[in-house]
């Protein structure tokens, strides 16, 4: 059977701990689903949770089930791609680094497509019948937080990713807030052409397909093969309802909101409670005119749970791959790569590198800025600190960077999260000094650590 998001919960449904079930009706629209994950978020609880009797925009039963936190773990994101979850850290970034690069032709299946099992056009299409989250308490309204699919108008290319799409009061129309600078180019050329842009709200898959989305690849990439690289097999794609073979959609996709951008309409978006625990200031942004909404005949609704663990994981694990693979083309000596929840797993990022050569450090730096518009701060540490223990990236910065000359500030460059930085940001040095006699690490002899296995010498 072909991986799907319910395919997915079934497997978590197994295993203790993993998926929490909500059967009491819940309403998204009164903040009842966000104050229920804040509460389990407070006491530690990562499972993912699966609301099991959530009602719509209209107040009434949705009929279909709300499912949020799935990426709060590494170890469920490693089992998601069939990685081994004890090796959640290193090895799963290294693992998406890899599938970074084994693209997979997608596949068109000829049959109905699970999506397409149930089909609303036109007024039909009424997104007050889903079960829309409203998540802070100065949010504009409520708002799907999945995947957007555009094509591109003149060389066909699919590119996906994750966006804002809120709820404007009406059952067919919606406010798009897309802030990814590749959907933004798509948009703009179908501006120049006066044409309105197909775009397609994927409102929720298996999560391998997510973190293909997330994957940091070049403009231009078709971003359905990188989704079957990170999924292990072909993604299989169907003709959509309103476009047909003009415009492919994941046939095994739970929801799918079929609809279009029109080159001179906008709404107001925003505030929302974004990924970096500030609302995002109120902005103009494209409006959405939804077409129809096809769904599965039992289909389940996802949400992700902004500025939590899910959200920060969701986002960098994939680029940790994707960033690794770019920065060890360039320099040849990387050796790991992490964005911590510390820094939103979007302002900054930790690098680990074999320090071969003066100089070498800052320009790893200054280019691992170039892979993220988000990145403020980038870290930059040798070789035998893991980046993912971040007392010990800590423990580099404070001990090996001289401030006068470690440190580099770039002023004017542009982000899209305000923090008290501004438009600067800061590349660090934390490697050991090379240029003059410096202390050595203590550590006991390897071969004494290897000889010692803790079970034959712990009392039990």
């Amino acid at each position: 059977m072909p991986k799907s998001l319910t395919s997915f919960l079934e497997q978590e449904a197994g295993l203790p701990g993993e998926l929490t079930r909500v059967s009491r009706a819940v309403d998204p629209d009164a903040f009842e689903v966000t104050a229920i994950l804040e509460h389990l978020d407070r006491r530690g609880d990562t499972s993912a949770v699966l609301f099991e009797n959530p009602k719509n925009l209209l107040g009434e039963p949705a009929g279909m089930r709300l499912v949020s936190n799935v990426f709060a773990t590494r170890e469920r994101i490693a089992r998601a791609i069939d990685h081994p979850p004890e090796e959640s850290f290193l090895p799963l970034s290294l693992e998406m680094a890899r599938r970074d690069n084994s693209s997979i032709a997608p596949v068109v299946c000829s049959d109905t497509p699970p999506v397409q099992e149930q089909v609303m056009i036109g007024a039909e299409a009424d997104v007050r019948k889903l079960p829309i989250v409203r998540h802070y308490e100065k949010d504009l309204g409520p708002v799907l937080t999945m995947v957007v699919a555009i094509k591109d108008p003149d060389e066909g290319f699919y590119e996906l990713s994750f966006a804002k799409t809120f709820y404007k009061g009406s059952p067919v129309r919606m406010g798009a807030s897309m802030h990814s600078l590749h959907l933004a180019r798509v948009l703009a050329r179908y501006k120049e052409l006066g044409r309105p842009a197909p775009v397609m709200n994927i409102l929720a898959h298996h999560p391998a397909f997510n973190l293909g989305v997330l994957a940091a690849t070049p403009f231009g990439n078709d971003d359905y093969a990188t989704i079957g690289g990170f999924m292990g097999e072909p993604l299989r794609l169907a003709p959509s309802v309103t476009c047909g073979e003009d415009f492919l959609v994941p046939a095994d996709a739970e929801i799918i909101i079929e609809g279009e951008v029109p080159p001179d309409e906008f709404e107001v978006v925003d505030p929302f409670g974004e990924v970096t625990l500030f609302y995002q200031a109120q902005c103009i942004r494209q409006a959405f005119n939804v077409k129809a909404i096809t769904m599965r005949k039992h289909p389940v609704m996802q949400d992700i749970f902004s500025g939590h663990q899910g959200h920060w994981n969701l986002s960098a694990i994939p680029k940790e791959g994707s960033i690794f693979n770019t920065l060890q083309r360039r320099f040849g000596n990387i050796v790991g790569v992490h964005m911590p929840h510390s820094l939103c797993s979007r302002l900054g990022c930790y690098v680990a590198i074999k320090n071969r050569r003066p100089g070498m450090t800052k320009q790893v730096g200054h280019a691992t800025l170039l892979e993220s518009p988000f990145f403020h701060y980038i870290v930059v540490v040798d070789e035998d600190i893991d980046v993912f223990n971040e007392k010990m990236v800590l423990w580099a910065l404070a001990s090996y960077t001289n401030p006068s000359q470690d440190v580099d500030l770039v002023k004017n460059s542009w982000t899209l999260f305000n923090t008290a930085a501004g438009f600067q940001k800061v590349v660090i040095d934390a490697t050991k000094p090379t240029h003059y006699p410096f202390p050595e690490r203590f550590k006991i002899p390897d071969a004494a650590m290897a000889a010692i296995k803790l079970e034959d010498w712990i009392d039990a």
